[in-house]
């Protein structure tokens, strides 16, 4: 996974309009790098993202809840193998 990626692939890779991730900056979920002309995300806004996403598309959740399953999830250990 690249360091950043283009708002085009990251909106491609989690299946959302571009429009959805000025939504998620304007809440503050992710925060875009703007470069010569060009919005990018990084590598760390693209898993958060995808882990909300997730929450949100599988078990129903508002945009909070589903940031707060998120906060939650890196709090728990992990599980032995």
């Amino acid at each position: 996974m690249p360091e950043f990626l283009l708002a085009e692939q990251l909106a491609n890779k989690l299946d959302v309009a571009q429009a959805e991730l000025s939504g998620f900056e304007a809440r503050g979920v992710i925060r875009a790098v703007k470069k010569n002309g060009r919005t990018y995300y990084s590598s760390r806004d693209f898993y958060r993202l995808k882990g909300i996403l997730h929450f949100m598309r599988t078990k129903g959740l508002s945009l909070d809840e589903a940031q707060e399953q998120m906060a939650n999830w890196k709090l728990m250990p992990q599980a032995a193998n």
